[in-house]
């Protein structure tokens, strides 16, 4: 009986994983690349801040390397010279200066995550950052410090506890058990949010809870900013990652889109529970597996909101960090370009 037991349980298992061919791990480079491709004549300083992913429950971070070149659109008709930095881990990358380029590496205070911040004598200047990724399906889990909770039911510049956020938390009836009040939670974003970045508005992609209030639409920023206000109104820990959707196929190197960000309610003797509730929303098919799951095909950069990086840019505290960040003689750019891709072992 034990055995016919067995080869059931074993048989169920073989249906599942065909039913949900999602990998419960996978293995790739990713190659994040940036450029300060035009400064002005006369400009003395070029920065360019990167972020630099660290390991965490769900990732191993391993065989970083760090370049820049000089060269570009500049009046002063720079050369081309390379400067690198490597390491086998994200906490051995370290500080260096070499053939005109300085790095600076620090970690992001007020979240998780590093920082490398790229520097120049005022000349144009392409970088790049590839790694190794060993990323897993993950159910969360994991512990947290008393301090640590505390801070993550506080509020954050975008994401603010009173207002419309408050009003709308306490038309919300919820249980007593903190799981079932984040699955009501999470059910109320999906059944109120929609995913959408219509051209045009600059009111979506901030993570501004309060405009997903009377908005109702956004991507995955605005989708998480809004539960996330809700939850730490319930006085449930709320806290956010950023990261990239990572795609599969057998191609040996594919483009990555836009980032993409998730997030994590605390519940007691769970742990962190993840919720992706923009995927849910784009793909319903798959909303009961984003709660309480995030697939392995992704990448996590920095956590966190209102994020302070060293040396401090001209802006000072970040909203959040997933793109390159550039600035010459203190004044931010807007011309920083960007690409993003994952090449297969």
């Amino acid at each position: 009986m034990m055995i016919s037991s067995l080869a059931l349980c074993a048989a169920l298992l073989a249906q599942d994983a065909k039913a949900q061919p999602v990998p419960s791990s996978r293995s790739f480079r990713f190659v994040y690349s940036a450029a300060i491709p035009e400064v002005a004549a006369g400009a003395k300083q070029a920065r360019l801040w990167i972020p630099v992913p660290v390991d965490t429950p769900d990732q191993k971070i391993t065989k970083l390397m760090v370049t820049a070149s000089l060269g570009g659109q500049s009046a002063s008709g720079a050369s081309s010279t390379a400067g690198s930095i490597m390491a086998p881990t994200p906490d051995k990358l370290a500080d260096s200066a070499r053939e005109g380029i300085r790095f600076t590496v620090r970690d992001i205070k007020g979240g998780t995550g590093r920082s490398v911040c790229i520097e120049t004598a005022g000349v144009p200047f392409s970088a790049e950052l590839s790694f190794d990724v060993e990323r897993h399906e993950t159910k969360g889990g994991g512990k947290a410090s008393p301090a640590e909770l505390e801070e993550l039911r506080q509020a954050d510049m975008m994401i603010p506890l009173d207002g419309k956020v408050a009003a709308i938390a306490a038309s919300l009836t919820t249980d007593p058990d903190p799981r079932a009040t984040v699955r009501t939670l999470y059910e109320h974003t999906l059944e109120r949010m929609k995913y959408d970045k219509p051209e045009g508005d600059k009111g979506w992609g901030r993570g501004d809870a309060e405009w997903a209030c009377d908005a109702k639409f956004g991507n995955c920023t605005d989708f998480h900013s809004y539960f996330m206000g809700l939850a730490r109104k319930k006085g449930i820990p709320a806290r956010f990652e950023m990261g990239f959707s990572i795609p599969g196929g057998a191609e040996k190197e594919l483009k990555v889109g836009g980032y993409h960000c998730w997030a994590y309610a605390w519940v007691e003797g769970h742990g962190w529970l993840p919720v992706d509730i923009s995927e849910a929303d784009r793909n319903p098919a798959k909303a009961e597996y984003f709660f309480g799951t995030l697939d392995a095909d992704r990448v996590t950069m920095t956590g966190g909101r209102d994020l302070t990086l060293e040396p401090s840019p001209a802006e000072g505290v970040l909203n959040f960090f997933i793109y390159p960040y550039g600035e010459v003689d203190g004044k931010k750019l807007d011309n920083v370009t960007r690409a993003f891709k994952r090449i297969n072992p």
